[in-house]
C-alpha cells in the first residue's frame, strides 16, 4: 500500500489497528468484564440468632404466658401481682386460695423485690440481677436492652462475669 492510500484509509477510519492497540483493547474489555458481572453473587444473609426467639418468661409490659405459674411457685410468670393477674391465674387453675396481697407476701418472704417496691433499675440494683438470672429483683427490664432480651427469652447472650484471676 502506498503512503497516499494509507493516509486516505486512516482518514476514513478503516485502517488496521496496530498490535499494541488490539492488546490494550482486549485487556480493557477483560477487566471491565471481570468487574461488571463475572463475580459470584453474595450469599444470602443468615442472622446469628433466630429473628424471633420464643418467649420463656412473662412480666409487666409483655403478653402473659397462658398456663404459667408465678415464678415464686416454680413457674415462668414474673408479672407483678395484681387483681388482673390473679384472675388469669385463677382461670388457668393456679393459686385458687391466693389473692394479689398473698402472692406479694410470698415474694417478699423469699426476699424478692417487686416493681411496687422500686423501679426503673433494669435489674442493676443491689437486689439484681433479675430473678430469672439468679437475683432477687423482679422489676421488669428496660425494653431494648440486652437484659430485656435475656429475661424474655431465657437465653443468656453474654457470659456471666468471672471472678478475679490469680488468687
Amino acid at each position: 500500500m502506498c503512503s497516499r492510500n494509507r493516509r486516505l484509509s486512516r482518514m476514513r477510519g478503516d485502517a488496521p489497528l496496530p498490535r499494541r492497540g488490539v492488546v490494550a483493547l482486549a485487556a480493557g474489555l477483560a477487566a471491565v468484564g471481570l468487574v461488571a458481572g463475572c463475580a459470584k453473587p453474595a450469599l444470602p444473609y443468615v442472622p446469628a440468632y433466630s429473628p424471633r426467639a420464643l418467649q420463656a418468661h412473662c412480666f409487666d409490659g409483655v403478653p402473659h404466658l397462658a398456663g404459667s405459674q408465678p415464678y415464686v411457685l416454680g413457674g415462668a410468670c414474673c408479672c407483678t401481682p395484681s387483681d388482673e393477674l390473679m384472675a388469669r391465674l385463677h382461670a388457668d387453675g393456679f393459686c385458687p386460695d391466693l389473692d394479689a396481697d398473698g402472692l406479694t407476701e410470698l415474694y417478699h418472704a423469699v426476699g424478692i423485690q417487686l416493681a411496687t417496691d422500686h423501679g426503673r433499675c433494669n435489674n442493676l440494683c443491689a437486689n439484681g440481677p433479675h430473678v430469672t438470672q439468679g437475683g432477687k429483683c423482679m422489676v421488669p427490664p428496660t425494653p431494648g436492652t440486652r437484659n430485656y432480651e435475656e429475661v424474655i427469652t431465657g437465653i443468656v447472650l453474654r457470659p456471666p462475669p468471672q471472678g478475679k484471676k490469680g488468687k
